[in-house]
């Protein structure tokens, strides 16, 4: 009992580990293209983001999700299946780098700008990296050391963003162009990957060599990996793939409506400005379910009753925390946009953009709640649904309505994604709306508006203390209305970190 005890506390602290990690890398990875976006303008955030959800993919897949995979593949001591799918990895990373370095001009060319192509080039050459770094982690992971990956990952954002903010700074400094900076900020996620990969060479002392000699790269070696595994992947770069359809669609459909090139860039820009926003926003609740995930998949194979109750619960939560702050958000935005980018130019389309928030967590409840349940198929067939909408609706809304209609569209892709959960699970989320969880939503919105025109906010001092007031003003009242009137059950305050175990 005492051994199995001391297992369960090595496990905890192990994921421990790895959760504070990932919250330091993505609170870094939100925080970053602020200055970055301040020192450059609108048109030089334009440049790196029109790249960075092909980075942000190479990242989340060499990071999280095949990591995962070879993690779980690993503790069920499947060697041959290990070889087969890191044979799988080197093979599609070299397809998918030639096709990127060879295409480069194209691709750029699609983006709307030729200038491009050797940032795309630099791209292709960290997706080489990619089945090196997964497996390093991936294996550390199986035997229970999460040290190299927690370390790599913090190392990885800390390079990643010395060298953007240096790229930044020299384009200040040396007039560099949008896209010779852009260039060189992306040049800094091959040098992360290089280091990383030294670090956990050195760190994590596996034989990658004789794992990619057992197993075979053969159709039933590939089955084998799971279906499952290749939804986890899917999923994991779910938001990522719509950013990627707006890097090729918004500008041009901004060209297209009438604007010039540069007023398009600037544009674009601007409505970049929310991806920062939706990953910081997000942050608390990815933390969440990688550390709630778990008990689940317990519940689910030891007691479905209490899987079910305990599931609802989470659900509950997950809904009302994210709405309280997705609609937070959304009251303090126009001093939040004025204290990050200096002035509230997009404020519409931007706040429309705020909504994934909430949209992308309920999305997240359920497609997890199928993982558990083996309803893999399903979920990606609702997933797929969204991008293929992201796909068809984001040119001609860009070209109707500007980077309103491109908010519009992953909105609404994301909405018919979650109604598709919804309508499986035969859930309707009207039923917790209830008339007390609305009025203590108005008096926190009306008080943060209060405060918010009471207190000056004439410069990024003020706007940053009005920030700050108004969101602990907003939250406290919240918080005290919803324990006084009993909104909740008392049980979902359990979920929240500062809250004692139920």
């Amino acid at each position: 009992m005492t051994l199995k005890k001391g297992r369960l506390n090595h496990t905890q602290k192990a994921s421990l580990i790895i959760v504070v990690a990932g919250l330091i890398s993505k609170i870094l990875a939100a925080i970053y293209r602020i200055p970055y976006q301040n020192i450059v303008g609108d048109r030089g955030f334009y440049a790196y983001q029109q790249i960075y959800p092909l980075i942000g993919i190479i990242s989340t897949l060499g990071l999280v999700a095949f990591p995962n995979i070879i993690s779980s593949l690993a503790q069920k001591q499947q060697k041959t299946t290990l070889g087969s799918l890191f044979q799988l990895e080197a093979l599609l990373s070299g397809i998918g780098a030639i096709l990127l370095i060879v295409l480069s001009g194209f691709l750029a060319q699609l983006m709307g700008a030729s200038q491009l192509k050797m940032a795309i080039q630099i791209v292709g050459v960290i997706l080489l990296l990619v089945p090196f770094i997964s497996f390093y982690r991936g294996l550390a992971q199986s035997t229970g050391n999460m040290q190299p990956t927690a370390v790599s990952q913090v190392i990885e954002q800390a390079i990643r963003i010395s060298v953007i903010i240096l790229a930044a700074v020299l384009y200040g400094v040396l007039k560099l162009s949008i896209y010779q900076t852009a260039t060189i900020a992306v040049s800094g996620n091959l040098l992360a990957s290089i280091i990383t990969l030294i670090y956990l060479i050195k760190k994590a002392p596996i034989s990658l060599k004789e794992i990619s000699s057992g197993g075979s790269l053969s159709l039933s070696a590939i089955k084998h990996i799971g279906f499952p595994s290749l939804v986890f992947l899917f999923f994991s770069i779910y938001l990522l793939l719509f950013q990627l359809v707006d890097a090729f669609l918004v500008k041009n459909a901004l060209v297209a409506q009438g604007m010039s090139n540069s007023l398009a860039e600037i544009e674009k820009g601007i409505f970049d400005r929310g991806q920062p926003l939706i990953q910081f926003g997000l942050i608390f609740s990815t933390a969440l379910f990688t550390t709630y995930l778990p008990k689940l998949t317990r519940y689910y194979h030891q007691n479905k009753e209490h899987y079910h109750q305990e599931n609802q619960l989470f659900f509950s939560f997950i809904f009302y925390f994210n709405s309280v702050i997705t609609i937070g958000f959304l009251t303090i935005f126009p001093q939040m946009n004025r204290f990050l980018f200096k002035n509230n130019l997009g404020a519409v389309a931007l706040m429309l953009y705020l909504l994934i928030i909430l949209l992308a967590s309920l999305i997240q409840f359920f497609h997890q709640t199928l993982f558990i349940e083996g309803s893999n198929r399903q979920s990606l067939l609702y997933l797929l649904i969204g991008v293929v909408v992201k796909i068809l609706i984001t040119y001609p809304l860009t070209l109707l309505l500007g980077i309103v209609g491109s908010s519009l569209s992953t909105v609404i892709a994301l909405i018919l994604v979650l109604s598709c959960y919804l309508k499986k699970a035969k859930m309707n989320l009207l039923v917790f709306l209830t008339p007390k969880f609305i009025l203590s939503l108005l008096v926190m919105i009306g008080l943060v508006l209060g405060v918010r025109y009471l207190i000056p906010s004439t410069n990024r001092l003020t706007l940053f203390v009005n920030i700050i007031l108004s969101s602990l003003v907003g939250a406290s009242v919240f918080l005290l209305m919803s324990t006084k009137w009993q909104v909740f059950d008392k049980r979902l305050f359990s979920f929240l970190p500062f809250y004692k175990e139920k």
